[in-house]
């Protein structure tokens, strides 16, 4: 392992990815209460402390804590949050847009094994194929407790409405037009002594 990680490094072709937007870092318990203490604490030797690199194809990474590396995984999230930041606690000001999470895992593979360049001349086959590479980076759930699951329950497919049993009325109704030849009556009928006698009656 510490071979590989040597001729990843010393390739030309891997340059270091700079980041310029935001994201969650989402660490396992131990580790982020860690974390969280050195940054509370102002501590000058966090960059010691907590490494973060991300592989060539820029979805996995390892993140070391105290030289304890960690998979990382860079996910979508179903939802987009403002990052704000302040200097005197009264006036914010918004950073970015954060709509990624790197999560972290301690059993996970620290260097994935590299997806094959699709070779297929097929337009469709290639779609589909990064289709199916997007989703294994689809997160389903969002940040707080309630959106477990949103992206299925808030964003999931409607079935459409079968309009072809009803009848030609109801048909043009539902296709959001008026049938021509259906000629349409209203009638509307006053009862007011049925509802004063709700009202006026004694308890």
């Amino acid at each position: 392992m510490a071979s590989a990680k040597v001729k990843m490094t010393k390739n030309k072709d891997n340059i270091p990815h700079e980041l310029e937007s935001q994201f969650i870092l989402r660490l396992p318990s131990e580790y982020a209460s860690t974390v969280r203490r050195a940054v509370q604490s102002g501590s000058v030797n966090l960059k010691d402390r907590l490494t973060i690199e991300l592989h060539a194809d820029g979805r996995h990474g390892i993140v070391r804590v105290d030289q304890v590396p960690l998979a990382a995984k860079l996910v979508d999230l179903p939802c987009t949050m403002e990052s704000l930041k302040t200097i005197d606690k009264k006036t914010f000001y918004k950073t970015a847009d954060i709509c990624q999470m790197l999560v972290c895992t301690v059993d996970g593979e620290l260097y994935p094994p590299l997806e094959e360049p699709s070779v297929s001349t097929d337009a469709r086959a290639n779609k589909k194929k990064d289709k199916d590479r997007e989703k294994k980076f689809i997160w389903n759930h969002g940040i707080t407790l309630p959106l477990k699951n949103v992206r299925k329950r808030r964003f999931r497919k409607t079935a459409k409405k079968k309009v072809s049993h009803l009848g030609e009325p109801s048909r043009s109704v539902a296709y959001g037009g008026w049938s021509q030849n259906v000629k349409h009556d209203w009638q509307f009928e006053l009862r007011i002594g049925s509802y004063l006698g709700l009202f006026l009656t004694p308890f």
